[in-house]
């Protein structure tokens, strides 16, 4: 079971002696692509020493910044989406030395700032962090435990499970040590078994927030998945034996392995190397899948035990050409917000001007009035797209968010895929209840001048 290091985010490793008083700390730091066990380099790429503030027995070092060098993706050329770190520290104390070692995964991903620490680096949806029984008098609205500690254990937000009960709240404030106020009102006796489990804040078996997937019949539905859930994929619905799984290794790639029809559920292989923790499950011909069919991804797997559920939704649009927008999400997987409405080119150019000599003496003065007095040097221009998503649901909000974010993207017209960069800086989300029907435009300068000039 990996510990993730999303590398758009802090990563912070706390170093503190068994015993002793620490004196310094030289971590040396290992990142790199492959299989764990055998593609670790001889050389560490990086070689960090830090000694402790005063009064402390502890240091911090914060490597994201540094692991994000080593990914990298050239788009239907290479991707490094993963990569293995190991952080040796060596730890020099007042009367000896030890050694820890930290082993990570990480990704292009990130946390928000609500997330907290060291976001998603867990994979398993359950972490609980208390179980126990209450103590002392029934309170209302209340959690009383003189047992514990939860100003260090827990936080607001996480859910307090009944166990007795079988009633769960989530926590609104963290009073004390030993007593929790609740949402709700669900410790009504004493004593009463319970369980607290942290939020949601894991990386999951399916690697997009939208559990809705808009698609054009014809065109190939592909979705990310993180290979040590080993999930279950299962279709329901429509298209029947003429409809087939595909497991690619990078996105744009139609497959690594052929899994024949979508009838017959398949499970997703674990792998040893980092560039394969994240593959893409390409469902393809689209044919003949409708509105309302469904593809689940199941986990039984012990420590990644989870269920998604995706409904797709055929988009009938015969009058606009659909473009796909490709960008990295917060999991630091590639996947597709489609754009089915209207969308427009323009072009913005750049040039030197400067009066030219036009005059001859050769006969007498003169000057041969087709020719530019003022010309033109270096022009090329710039073009822009802009997009409109046609309706869709209140909650892709947070794949818009997330396309906002993205430091990679690229568009599909169905020609060409061309990188683009994001020229919208700012946006208001729209809701069902203030804007009815949702909708939104962005617009995008395409990654390159019009006129090639790559040298």
């Amino acid at each position: 079971m990996s510990t993730i290091l999303n590398a758009r985010s802090p990563y912070y490793i706390k170093i503190s002696p068994a015993a002793n008083t620490i004196t310094t700390v030289t971590m040396s730091l290992y990142i790199y692509s492959g299989v764990f066990t055998t593609d670790k380099p001889t050389d560490a790429q990086y070689t960090l020493t830090k000694t402790p503030l005063t009064g402390n027995n502890y240091v911090i070092f914060e490597i994201s910044g540094l692991v994000k060098d080593y990914l990298d993706t050239e788009y239907a050329n290479f991707s490094t989406d993963g990569v293995w770190v190991e952080a040796d520290s060596a730890i020099t104390t007042d009367v000896g030395s030890e050694s820890q070692t930290v082993d990570l995964l990480g990704f292009e991903g990130y946390g928000y700032f609500e997330t907290g620490v060291n976001p998603r680096e867990s994979t398993n949806p359950v972490n609980t962090l208390v179980s126990s029984t209450t103590t002392g008098a029934t309170t209302a609205f209340k959690l009383i435990d003189s047992t514990q500690t939860f100003t260090t254990t827990v936080t607001v937000g996480d859910t307090v499970n009944n166990t007795s009960a079988a009633t769960s709240s989530t926590i609104a404030a963290v009073e004390s040590n030993t007593q929790l106020s609740l949402v709700a009102d669900i410790m009504t006796s004493t004593p009463d078994n319970y369980t607290i489990v942290s939020r949601p804040n894991y990386t999951p078996a399916y690697m997009q927030s939208n559990t809705t997937i808009y698609f054009k019949q014809g065109t190939d539905i592909v979705f990310p998945v993180f290979v040590e859930a080993e999930p279950t994929i299962t279709f329901t619905g429509g298209g029947g034996a003429d409809v087939y799984w595909q497991l690619a290794n990078e996105y744009w790639n139609l497959y690594a392995e052929y899994w024949g029809s979508t009838l017959t559920p398949i499970v997703v292989p674990n792998t040893n190397d980092s560039t394969l923790k994240i593959k893409y499950i390409r469902v393809t011909p689209t044919n003949s899948l409708e509105t309302g069919d469904t593809i689940t991804v199941v986990s039984t797997k012990t420590g990644y035990a989870q269920t998604h559920t995706i409904t797709l939704e055929a988009v009938c649009e015969i009058k606009y050409e659909q473009l796909q927008v490709i960008f990295y999400n917060k999991f630091g997987a590639l996947q597709i917000m489609p754009f089915f409405k209207k969308s427009t080119t323009s072009i913005r150019t750049s040039s030197s001007e400067f009066q030219r000599d036009i005059m001859s003496f050769t006969n007498a003065p003169n000057y041969d009035t087709s020719k530019h007095a003022q010309a033109t040097l270096g022009i090329n221009g710039k073009e822009t797209i802009s997009m409109n998503t046609g309706f869709i649901k209140e909650s892709f909000n947070e794949v818009i968010r997330q396309l906002l974010l993205s430091e990679q993207i690229w568009v599909d017209n169905g020609t060409d895929i061309l990188p683009i960069n994001l020229n919208t800086k700012s946006l208001t989300f729209k809701k069902s209840v203030n804007d009815n029907l949702i909708n939104y435009t962005l617009n995008f300068n395409y990654a390159f001048d019009k006129i090639n000039n790559v040298r």
